[in-house]
């Protein structure tokens, strides 16, 4: 019975013993995962300003766009009332 619990022990030992010997390892990982969090971060942080930044310039390129619109409808009405006094 002792020889068997004595046995017990030194399995579990060596097996807990064995686990704690890959921590270096498992730091390692863990720094390289930590670091590619890192960039991909940096990464998004850039994207969602370029995403700003473009999100602007539509914007702005819209209202450009409304402001033609505006301006050709006026001189399409000046044409218009130009070419009817003419046909008075």
């Amino acid at each position: 019975m002792n020889n068997k619990l004595l046995i017990a022990g030194v399995i579990a030992s060596t097996a807990l013993l064995g686990g704690c010997s890959n921590n270096a390892e498992l730091e390692k990982s863990v720094g390289s995962l930590t670091n590619q969090v890192s960039e991909l971060s940096a990464k998004v942080d850039g994207l969602a300003s370029d995403h700003k930044k473009m999100q602007a310039d539509t914007q702005a390129a819209a209202a450009s766009a409304q402001a033609a619109a505006s301006e050709a409808e006026r001189a399409n009405a000046r044409i218009d009332n130009i070419a009817a006094s003419y046909k008075k």
